[in-house]
């Protein structure tokens, strides 16, 4: 099957739309890449309050 030139030209200069994957919860969607950054900053906050509270109590 020969590729349609004519649908090539039809698509020159204007923008894709972008494919975005979301995850549903509690009715609302949100975007997999926001969740994914938001869960590495919560899991980062636990782990380096967790060494404060350890050396802290090392030092008592």
């Amino acid at each position: 099957m020969r590729y349609n030139s004519s649908v090539k030209k039809a698509f020159i200069g204007k923008a894709v739309p972008k494919t975005v994957d979301t995850i549903k919860f509690n009715n609302r969607y949100f975007d997999i890449e926001t969740v994914k950054e938001k869960a590495t900053g919560i899991i980062s906050v636990l782990i380096l309050s967790c060494i404060a509270a350890f050396s802290f109590f090392f030092f008592i």
